[in-house]
C-alpha cells in the first residue's frame, strides 16, 4: 500500500480533517467506523483494496466499494435516522476516500434526501405561532425562543450564558454578547433586542418566585441564564432539552421540521433583508469573515450595535409597544414579512379596548408585556 509517511489511512484521515469543528470530526470518525464493522474491514485494508480496484480494468470490481457503501446505507436507513444524519454519514465516508485520492464516484440518486429538523428557515408567522402557544404554558420556552431568534446563538453557546447579561444591565433595550462559540472556535459579536430582554426578566421573576414543584432561587450573576432543576440543584440546560423545547414548540402548532437552528436561519435572511452588510452579519452570527478587504467589511462594535438596532425591526415578532394615550383606540400594526400575507395584530390596554376589537372582528391570542395581543380573523 502507498504510503506518503507512516501515518495509518484513519491518522492521515483525521489530520486532513483539521479545519473541520471538532463535533463534526467526532461524528466523521464514529460513522466511518461504523462502516469499516459492515465491510468488516480496517482502514488500511480499505485504502489497499482500493488502490487495487481502481487499477482493475473490470469495470465491476473498481466500483466495488461504491456498491459496498450503497448497501452500508441502506442499512442505515433501516435504523430511523434523521436525514441530516444520513447526510453526516454519507459525507463521512465519503471523505475517506477523498482524503487518500481515491474518491468514491457515487450517483445523484445515491444522497440521502429530505428535510431535517433546522433545515427550513423558520418564518415570523411561523414562530409568532409557535410563540402563541408557549406565552401561555411555560415562560421558559418563550425565553428561549425569542432570545435564540434575536443572537442567533446556537444552543451550544446558549447553554452557557449566565443571568449577569440581563443583571448587570437592567435598562438596557439591546445588549450586546460576545462569545468563542463552541462549534466554530470563532468570534461571535451579537445582541439580543426587547423582545428577548422582556422575556428573559419575566422568566428570572418566576424563578425567583417559585412554584408548587420547584423552590424559589436566588438568581445571582453566576446562575445559568436556562436552568434545569436536577435533585434540588440548579444546572445549565442541557443543548438536547433546549432543542426539545424548541423543537416541540412549533411541533404542537403542526409545524415540522424548524428546530433552533431554524432560528439562526431567520436572524441571517431578517438581516439580509433588512441591507445588513454580509460581513457585519457573518461577525455577529460567529462565521469566518471571508471578504475583509472593503473599508467597511471590519465593523466596530459600536457600528454593529448601530445595525442591529436599524435592523430590529425586522427582526422583531410583535408589533412594538408604543404608548397608547388615554381613551384612543389601540394601533393597529401589521407584522411585516417576506410574504404577501401579512399577520394584522392589534393590541389591547383595557377591556374597553379589547371589547372593540372583538367587536371588529379579532381574536384574542396571548399577553405580552402586560399588553393583549389579538390578531384579525382571516
Amino acid at each position: 500500500m502507498p504510503q506518503i509517511d507512516n501515518r495509518s489511512a484513519l491518522e492521515y484521515w483525521q489530520d486532513e480533517l483539521v479545519n473541520k469543528a471538532d463535533g463534526t470530526k467526532y461524528n466523521y470518525l464514529r460513522y466511518f467506523k461504523q462502516f469499516l464493522s459492515f465491510v468488516n474491514m480496517t482502514a488500511d485494508q480499505v485504502l489497499e483494496q482500493r488502490v487495487k480496484d481502481v487499477a482493475d480494468p473490470n469495470r465491476k470490481v473498481q466500483r466495488r466499494f461504491e456498491s459496498l457503501f450503497k448497501a452500508f446505507l441502506a442499512e442505515q436507513k433501516k435504523k430511523n435516522y434523521a436525514p441530516l444524519t444520513l447526510q453526516t454519514i454519507y459525507a463521512s465516508v465519503r471523505s475517506f476516500f477523498e482524503a487518500h485520492y481515491y474518491p468514491l464516484i457515487m450517483r445523484k440518486s445515491d444522497y440521502p434526501k429530505g428535510d431535517s429538523n433546522g433545515a427550513k428557515r423558520a418564518t415570523k408567522e411561523q414562530i409568532f405561532k409557535a410563540l402563541n402557544f408557549s406565552a401561555r404554558k411555560k415562560l421558559t420556552t418563550t425565553a428561549l425562543i425569542l432570545t435564540l431568534k434575536d443572537s442567533a446563538l446556537r444552543v451550544s453557546d446558549m447553554r452557557l450564558l449566565k443571568c449577569d447579561i440581563i443583571l448587570d444591565n437592567p435598562n438596557a433595550d439591546v445588549i450586546p454578547i460576545q462569545r468563542i462559540t463552541q462549534k466554530t472556535k470563532l468570534l461571535a459579536k451579537t445582541f439580543i433586542g426587547q423582545e428577548a430582554i422582556t422575556a428573559l426578566k419575566a422568566y428570572l421573576d418566576k424563578r425567583r418566585k417559585g412554584s408548587r414543584l420547584i423552590a424559589p432561587e436566588t438568581v445571582t450573576r453566576e446562575s445559568p441564564l436556562f436552568r434545569t432543576w436536577t435533585t434540588g440543584k440548579v444546572k445549565p440546560m442541557s443543548r438536547t432539552n433546549m432543542s426539545t423545547l424548541v423543537r416541540n414548540a412549533f411541533l404542537r402548532v403542526g409545524i415540522k421540521k424548524v428546530s433552533a437552528h431554524s432560528l439562526r436561519r431567520y436572524f441571517q435572511t431578517t438581516m439580509e433583508e433588512a441591507n445588513v452588510n454580509v460581513n457585519w452579519i457573518d461577525q455577529m452570527m460567529g462565521h469566518e469573515l471571508v471578504n475583509c478587504r472593503g473599508a467597511y467589511s471590519k465593523p466596530t462594535d459600536e457600528q454593529l450595535e448601530t445595525a442591529y438596532r436599524k435592523a430590529y425591526k425586522n427582526l422583531r415578532i410583535y408589533p412594538k409597544m408604543e404608548p397608547i394615550e388615554k381613551d384612543t383606540p389601540p394601533k393597529i400594526q401589521a407584522i411585516e414579512t417576506g410574504t404577501q400575507e401579512n399577520l394584522d395584530v392589534a393590541e389591547a390596554r383595557t377591556m374597553t379596548e379589547a371589547k372593540e376589537l372583538l367587536a371588529k372582528g379579532y381574536k384574542y391570542e396571548m399577553d405580552y408585556d402586560g399588553i393583549k395581543l389579538f390578531v384579525k380573523k382571516q
